[in-house]
């Protein structure tokens, strides 16, 4: 089952006869839901009375349950979702209630609410597109994303949709990877091409933030830096603030130092 579908896109549970049924009641799904890693498809209330059933027969509460189909173990089911968001049931409710944001994801989450273009004299976004380094791909993207997805949902458990926009990302790249060399595209075609599908694909989960999500991580991707540096760089025009439960509060070190980039991914371009 595609993370697309998942986002909300897929068609309306009532509107066709020639969908599967489900696979513990044999009848049409009603309330379609997916269980969040195999994403094996069920009525919602058939495989919330599922996983009652199976919970009363262990004596701890479970933090996971096998999928009834495939045995993986999942940690929640993911539901009612209409293209603009989603709702999570979690098979055991306690499982999030000790996540805390870290200081860098309180810091990142300031970021977010920071005036935009703080870095955009900073790194060559255009140069970045012209070389096409979008072709490159970046080994930290993934574990960057995370902890944004993490700062921004306020969630530990955001592989749904990490996974999704990874997947969406390396989509767009396969795309320009093969398409014919006679297809004149220009570089800010395609810079407007993948912020409009990274966009679609994050405003389900991030919404107000997307726009902005988005600007950050071609940011960072044009940066070419790991991410100790690119936080460094951060600080640097932000200052070092932190965010607080209740309120935005400046941290105690405001210090300026220069930074110097360091450990680049990309090769030296050669022109």
């Amino acid at each position: 089952m595609s993370a697309k579908e998942i986002a909300g896109e897929s068609k309306s549970v009532d509107d066709g006869s020639d969908r599967d049924p489900c696979p513990i009641c044999l009848g049409p799904i009603l309330q379609e839901s997916y269980l969040d890693t195999c994403f094996h498809k069920f009525c919602f209330n058939c495989i919330k009375q599922w996983i009652k059933v199976v919970s009363s027969k262990v004596s701890k509460e479970l933090s996971s349950v096998k999928c009834p189909l495939c045995k993986t173990d999942n940690i929640s089911i993911i539901h009612n979702y209409d293209g603009h968001s989603f709702d999570r049931h979690y098979i055991n409710r306690n499982i999030t209630d000790g996540f805390v944001l870290t200081k860098e994801q309180r810091y990142r989450l300031l970021c977010y609410y920071a005036e935009s273009g703080l870095l955009a004299d900073v790194f060559d976004v255009p140069r970045f597109w012209k070389m096409q380094k979008c072709l490159q791909p970046n080994r930290l993207l993934e574990t960057w994303l995370r902890r944004e997805l993490q700062a921004l949902m306020q969630e530990e458990d955001v592989d749904i949709v990490l996974h999704h926009l990874v997947g969406v990302m390396d989509s767009f790249r396969k795309r320009i990877e093969w398409r014919p060399k006679k297809e004149a595209r220009t570089a800010e075609t395609d810079q407007e091409q993948f912020k409009a599908v990274v966009a679609e694909a994050a405003r389900p989960f991030i919404m107000a933030r997307t726009d902005r999500f988005v600007d950050e991580i071609e940011l960072f991707l044009a940066s070419g830096l790991n991410i100790e540096a690119y936080d460094a760089i951060y600080k640097q025009r932000l200052g070092s603030r932190e965010m607080g439960a209740a309120n935005v509060a400046r941290g105690e070190d405001n210090e300026r130092t220069i930074v110097t980039p360091y450990l680049f991914l990309f090769e030296e371009d050669s022109d």
